[in-house]
């Protein structure tokens, strides 16, 4: 779609950012004849290619494996150097050669296992919501994080097309945000969280994230009732699911963070997209899911060569291995593919492109990722597509939330800013979110 397209035709866009999953772990499998045979996506086709053996530290070549959804047995390695383990690159051959996975995790967790859980595949079996949703609508095969570290960093170029850290920290640093140009250009938008939202944990958003404009998940399908058209209903909305790290749940977490297993993230996907699809406002909706970063899974494609030289001088010469996203609506392609090179930030391209002025960038980093090759969502959509059919979602398994604690910079990150809102604002804290009361 052209821009003038996109303020003609979509009134309002929606973005559903999940946890830690790569590409090959969620939807390579739609390659392989017995998941799918989908040759026009670039998944795993056969297990036992070379290509994608990983060797463990005795040499001993791991390979992909199908894996059935359950909880896992810890996080896995997705840090910025251990990130750089898994992508291997090749001095002699100039290239990354993605098998250093298995490597990364034995250090971690200096052990070996028969079937490490990085090399693992899903099948449509543990994946009802996500299955049929590629099945309805188009996989971007070519969609990348935005760089090759952890969390907190790419959320904050997903969400801001800029970050401060080369690491997740305990808190994020205060920076502009997508919120912050939405409003400015007089856009409006709402989160719906299933739980504390992410910019909890910027101390500056701290009134925003009590305000109005960040509401409850169990509040998402009222309003949408009560919003009878278009100029009642948000231009932008962000879904954020429970997610594992945080220290207090307003339901069980559901953001397919190991070791999460997949069912509660596939049941929440699924639900939200029933709430929006099943509305008369669909119809002019574009509703993209997505993941933040790998979350230290296998991927066998390499990352692209996109340079960001962070505000602080740190330099990351690639984007991270791909994700799991589909756009979904009636201008996505029916089972269609998308070759297209993507990140999060293409996202942000969307929304400069609909709803700012005419040939406006959302900003000079976010344009510079585009002079680089990163393309916009908007290439992606396409009028023709007329794709109105709801898609019916398969049933899911239940599966139970694992108990142990994991300490993590995000969910000590989570504690204090659960702390801090209850110090400076107590009443309207403890109003909006008396689940942090305990802490």
């Amino acid at each position: 779609m052209t821009p003038d397209e996109l303020k003609k035709n979509v009134d309002t866009i929606i973005v559903v950012m999940m946890e830690n999953r790569s590409f090959d772990n969620v939807l390579g499998h739609l390659r392989h004849p017995l998941h799918g045979n989908r040759t026009d996506i670039n998944g795993i086709e056969d297990l036992n290619n070379d290509d994608y053996a990983n060797n463990n530290s005795n040499g001993q070549p791991k390979r992909p494996f199908w894996m059935s959804d359950a909880t896992l047995i810890s996080d896995l390695p997705h840090g910025p150097d251990e990130v750089q383990k898994q992508l291997l690159w090749a001095q002699l051959a100039k290239r990354h050669l993605m098998t250093g996975f298995v490597q990364a995790f034995e250090d971690q967790f200096h052990s070996q296992m028969s079937a490490p859980p990085v090399m693992g595949l899903l099948t449509p079996r543990d994946l009802p919501t996500t299955a049929s949703l590629a099945d309805q609508y188009t996989v971007c095969d070519n969609w990348f994080a935005c760089l090759p570290t952890s969390t907190a960093p790419n959320r904050l170029m997903s969400m801001a097309g800029s970050s401060q850290l080369r690491d997740t920290n305990i808190l994020v640093p205060n920076q502009d945000t997508v919120y912050d140009w939405l409003s400015a250009h007089g856009v409006s938008w709402r989160v719906y969280a299933a739980g504390l939202p992410f910019f909890a944990l910027m101390p500056r958003m701290t009134p925003l994230v009590l305000s109005s404009h960040f509401r409850r998940i169990t509040e998402l399908p009222g309003d949408i009732a009560a919003a009878k058209t278009a100029n009642d209903w948000p231009d932008v909305i962000f879904i954020e699911p429970d997610y594992f790290d945080a220290p207090v749940h307003f339901q069980p977490p559901c953001c397919n963070h190991p070791p999460l297993g997949m069912a509660p993230g596939e049941a929440f996907v699924g639900s939200v997209y029933n709430t929006f699809a099943n509305d008369p406002k669909w119809q002019r909706s574009v509703f993209i899911v997505t993941y933040d970063e790998h979350g230290g899974f296998f991927d066998h494609v390499p990352p692209l060569p996109i340079h960001y030289r962070n505000p602080n001088g740190v330099t990351f010469e690639t984007t991270g291995p791909r994700l799991p996203t589909i756009v979904c609506g009636p201008y996505a392609p029916k089972r269609g593919v998308s070759r297209l090179q993507l990140d999060n930030t293409s996202i942000l391209q969307l929304i400069a492109e609909r709803f700012g002025a005419l040939g406006e960038a959302y900003s000079s980093e976010v344009h510079a990722r585009a002079a680089q090759g990163i393309d916009s969502v908007s290439k992606v959509l396409d009028l023709a597509a007329k794709n109105t059919a709801v898609s019916a979602l398969g049933a899911g398994a239940a599966q139970a939330t694992p108990t142990l604690v994991i300490p993590s910079n995000i969910r000590q990150g989570f504690i204090q800013a659960a702390r801090d809102l209850k110090a400076q604002h107590k009443l309207e804290a403890l109003s909006k979110y008396p689940e942090i009361a305990p802490l």
